[in-house]
């Protein structure tokens, strides 16, 4: 993990967003120049890559901050580790089923039934991914302060983790700071 932490934020950026993006296309460009039809999982996984590897980003990144707080902080990681399996197991889910439906409507058939029941498990996994971003970024702060964080003083790494695309200019330094320190101690 640490590193992740060591990049500058510009490697950082292609490493999370660039590179997962361009390994989809590029693996879906050379299938189709190689006329291979992808199986159902190569699809599944090549469609959620670039998701996941955010998800796992940040689950790697709560745990090493976790691990990281001083011994006086406690703070229960058991939703923190079941929300970032639900969210990464739903991410899986939301693609096939969005393959799924993609199929549907070329045939002229919907399935309703799926859609509605796809709403409250995307209502799940919203509150997952917005937990997942306030343990890290809590976390994140209370490494840094040595001490438990109340809501204001992490609103700005929550802010920067939740944008991430542009808050990882901001959040990189800070998290190689980080490592900077453990690597003193």
């Amino acid at each position: 993990m640490s590193f992740l932490l060591r990049l500058k934020h510009w490697q950082a950026f292609l490493l999370l967003f660039v590179v997962p993006f361009a390994l989809r296309y590029g693996l879906l460009s050379l299938l189709a120049a190689l006329s291979v039809q992808p199986g159902v999982v190569a699809m599944l996984l090549l469609d959620a890559m670039p998701s996941l590897v955010y998800v796992l980003w940040l689950w790697r990144l709560g745990l090493y901050l976790y691990r990281r707080l001083p011994p006086d902080i406690t703070i229960s990681s058991v939703f923190f580790h079941l929300g970032a399996v639900y969210f990464a197991l739903y991410t899986l889910l939301l693609v096939y089923t969005l393959g799924l439906v993609r199929e549907s409507v070329l045939l002229g058939t919907l399935p309703f039934g799926m859609l509605l029941l796809l709403a409250p498990l995307h209502l799940l996994a919203t509150g997952c991914f917005l937990y997942l971003v306030y343990f890290v970024a809590r976390s994140l702060v209370s490494v840094e302060q040595g001490r438990v964080v109340t809501g204001g003083e992490f609103a700005g790494a929550y802010l920067q983790i939740i944008f991430l695309p542009l808050g990882i200019w901001f959040l990189q330094p800070r998290l190689h700071q980080i490592t900077l320190g453990a690597a003193q101690v």
